[in-house]
């Protein structure tokens, strides 16, 4: 009797923890684990460099008097827009102008003393050549008496000594006349005895780049502006900063009376850790935004990279840095020399590639796997990673467009369990930002 009993108590224990099973087992089948879903898709793969930066004129350029003096004129002012070559201010310089009226007066007469020399040597010379064309004409006529006597004398027709008188004359004309061919020679060495034209040409050529010089200084005292743009400065006035020149202050060669910066055209500059700019290269794409202008993103691209380091702008910093220059594609009037600007400077950009958060993939020691999703329950599969960026990685295989993930490691998923989508702002189509 007790065996019966106790046979019926042990059935109906088994019964009990049977059914307790069956229950617990389907209340564990109906629960479900609320995940982030991404539907994966062909999208492009960016990995962005941020840095920080500040606004500036690509090109500013400071305009000095190359000439001491006073001011004459004041005619720009701060913030106008000048064009190049425009008149902006002018240089009184009694000595200058002095100087530059005299050169032109040397220069002047020493033009007309080359004229005056080649007229004298002109006339030198001819008067050279008609020394040679009568001692040649005597010459020719020493010759023909000299040669009928000998004629007579041959016929015994008239004494000797007349016929050496006439040989004697000959040879004095023929002397004559060699002096007179030589001198002429010589004369066109010399000058004919006259101021030489060369040494007139020399002397002209000298007070020539005198006056060019002191015409120069004098030009000098007109300052212009070097190219266009917007007066961003004029010097203030020597021992007072409050004050700007004025006219009739006194300026010295060399100093500094603008700055002049180039027509809205932007550059921003960058230092990039020395750690990343073996990423960074020139013609690079970069976005440009800045808590000065926000909802704005400004393009531009890479012009220039510094090819010495510098330190770091940061005191407690040790790191190098390396100053880089970003063109802006297009300068909107809201910015202004000096802004801070926020810097994602492209250091890759693959189009049409799958990429999914970083934050999606799981590991087991070598092997990375996500948690596919099809019929509301998570699979996990092996994947193939590629490039990883700041929050996406490139995944190479395992997975295909229209396939659902598991958007964000979740605690204590596993696979086959039963998952269901968060409440999201965006469609669960949509791809990875």
């Amino acid at each position: 009797m007790n065996r019966t009993r106790n046979a019926i108590i042990l059935v109906v224990a088994l019964l009990i923890v049977v059914v307790f099973a069956v229950v617990a087992s389907r209340q564990n089948h109906g629960s479900t684990t609320p995940v982030k879903l991404q539907k994966v898709a062909y999208t492009a793969f960016t990995v962005k460099l941020p840095e920080n930066g500040v606004v500036m004129n690509s090109t500013t350029v400071t305009v000095p008097t190359l000439v001491g003096g006073n001011i004459g004129e004041i005619y720009a002012k701060a913030g106008m827009h000048v064009g190049a070559g425009e008149l902006l201010a002018t240089i009184e310089n009694p000595t200058l102008e002095y100087n530059a009226a005299s050169s032109q007066a040397d220069y002047t007469n020493a033009v007309a003393n080359v004229t005056t020399a080649r007229v004298q040597e002109q006339n030198a010379r001819v008067q050279y050549q008609a020394q040679v064309d009568t001692n040649k004409s005597a010459l020719d006529e020493a010759r023909r008496v000299y040669d009928a006597d000998a004629s007579l004398l041959a016929q015994k027709a008239i004494a000797r000594s007349q016929v050496d008188a006439d040989k004697a004359k000959l040879e004095q004309a023929q002397v004559a006349y060699d002096q007179a061919v030589a001198q002429l020679k010589l004369g066109a060495v010399s000058g004919y005895g006259m101021d030489s034209v060369q040494a007139a040409q020399a002397n002209a050529q000298k007070t020539k780049i005198i006056n060019a010089q002191n015409q120069q200084q004098v030009a000098f005292t007109r300052i212009t502006a070097p190219m266009s743009g917007i007066v961003q400065t004029i010097a203030a006035e020597s021992g007072n900063a409050l004050r700007s020149l004025q006219n009739g202050d006194a300026v010295t060669a060399g100093q500094t009376l603008f700055t002049i910066a180039a027509d809205n055209h932007y550059v921003v500059k960058a230092q990039v850790d020395e750690q990343d700019i073996i990423n960074v290269h020139v013609g690079q794409a970069a976005n440009i935004t800045g808590q000065d202008f926000p909802g704005h993103v400004i393009r531009g691209h890479i012009v220039r990279i510094d090819p010495v380091a510098q330190k770091s702008s940061d005191a407690s910093s040790t790191a190098m840095q390396v100053l880089t220059t970003i063109a802006l594609d297009s300068s909107p009037p809201f910015l202004k020399d000096g802004m801070s600007a926020d810097v994602d400077i492209i250091t890759s950009n693959v189009p049409h590639v799958i990429a999914i958060p970083t934050e999606a993939v799981s590991k087991n020691g070598t092997t990375s796997y996500v948690y596919v999703v099809q019929g509301g329950v998570a699979k996990k599969r092996t994947v193939t990673l590629g490039r990883a960026g700041d929050s996406t990685t490139m995944v190479t295989s395992g997975l295909a467009p229209g396939d659902v993930i598991v958007g964000a490691k979740v605690p204590g998923l596993i696979d086959g369990a039963r998952v269901t989508p968060l409440p999201s702002t965006s469609p669960a189509g949509s791809p990875p930002s």
